[in-house]
């Protein structure tokens, strides 16, 4: 999104670059029938149906095999802004993610990607975001994003997930020309799926292979960003 950015997307959250909001001409295609609408809030319920009815592209991910702790996984996932503080510290990304009063995860990355990540919903096996920002290049393209992952615990150190991909564009005009261009753009809106997951994917790894590396990149943060890893830390493997 950071899994900032995703977000993500992230955060990210990195998770939270969202230059995968290039794409196709709108069609109105079938709603995600595995998105748990009913346990959304209204507001969020009408943020991502928005998206899902109306979507430009949908992408669906097959399941892929990480050597991971799902505690480990599943925190970066669900608080974006440590997960990018870590990310940051640990230097897979360049950005910070910051968190506003509504829980929208923000990030820009300084090289023409801006916009926000909201986890939207998040149970056993499953976690669901939305995402809104822009890119710049030859034109800006705004639009915006549900992404679906479903995961399961298949042992004690190993995850299995897939995901799925809405995605919205803004700009019509820009929509209609993307059409032209329907392979590259299919590329970077998987490779943008991959970048968001990429970052708590491999702080997850770290976890688990090499934790005195995120052990001595937490002591090196500022006070409030080691706050904010606290539970993280804790559940690392003791020296």
């Amino acid at each position: 999104m950071s899994f900032a950015s995703l977000r993500s997307f992230g955060s990210a959250q990195g998770m939270l670059c969202v230059s995968l909001l290039f794409l196709l001409c709108v069609h109105r295609g079938e709603c995600a029938d595995d998105i748990p609408f009913d346990s959304l809030t209204e507001t969020n319920r009408a943020l991502v149906k928005a998206v899902t009815d109306h979507y430009t592209l949908r992408r669906e991910y097959p399941a892929q095999r990480i050597k991971a702790r799902a505690a480990h996984l599943l925190f970066l996932m669900d608080h974006m802004e440590a997960c990018s503080i870590l990310a940051h510290k640990t230097k897979l990304i360049t950005y910070r993610a910051r968190t506003d009063d509504t829980g929208r995860i923000w990030a820009d990355n300084h090289e023409g990607s801006k916009g926000f990540i909201l986890p939207v919903h998040a149970s056993d096996g499953k976690r669901v975001y939305y995402v809104a920002g822009s890119q710049r290049g030859l034109f800006e393209a705004r639009g915006r994003g549900v992404a679906v992952v479903d995961y399961q615990v298949v042992d004690a150190d190993t995850i299995e997930y897939t995901g799925q991909l809405f995605v919205k564009v803004d700009n019509a005009v820009l929509a209609a020309l993307a059409q032209v261009f329907q392979m590259f753009v299919t590329g970077q809106v998987d490779k943008n799926f991959e970048h968001v997951m990429r970052h708590p994917i491999q702080l997850s790894r770290w976890a688990l292979e090499d934790p005195p590396k995120l052990r001595d990149a937490i002591r090196g943060l500022p006070a409030e960003d080691q706050r904010q890893l606290t539970p993280f830390q804790a559940m690392l493997p003791a020296p």
